[in-house]
């Protein structure tokens, strides 16, 4: 039965046609598929014109930047000098453990004062004659 479909020249035309519309069909279908996948697209772009996205970018950044730019204020800075900086530093330094020391110093005078273990200090007993300064 093959035999006699092929002997057929409409029948071979019909065959060819359908043979060079399936490869037309696989070749807009990988097209579609390039189209859609988006993210390869742009990698692609990024890799043959990398010039027109680092100009594009510092275009756009320097654009952006002019127009979010705040508008200076009228204060002035103090500048306080090398000695002043590194005393504020040492002090931002010092803050966290000098709060853990205070801390643990309110803890154990408070466990204390609750326990009614605290001793005030007892002044000395002096003689009336002994006059102060």
């Amino acid at each position: 039965m093959d035999q006699k479909l092929r002997k057929n020249p409409e029948i071979e035309q019909l065959i060819r046609l359908s043979a060079s519309a399936r490869s037309s069909l696989g070749h807009e279908m990988s097209a579609l598929k390039h189209r859609i996948d988006v993210p390869s697209r742009i990698r692609d772009s990024l890799k043959n014109h990398r010039a027109g996205w680092l100009l594009g970018s510092l275009a756009s950044g320097l654009t952006a930047s002019m127009f979010l730019h705040r508008k200076p204020t009228n204060e002035k800075k103090s500048h306080r000098g090398l000695p002043l900086t590194l005393l504020s530093i040492t002090f931002s330094a010092v803050r966290p453990f000098a709060k853990a020391w205070l801390t643990n110093q309110v803890k154990h005078y408070l466990a204390r004062t609750q326990a009614g273990t605290h001793v005030r200090p007892q002044s000395s007993n002096h003689s009336s004659t002994t006059k102060p300064f």
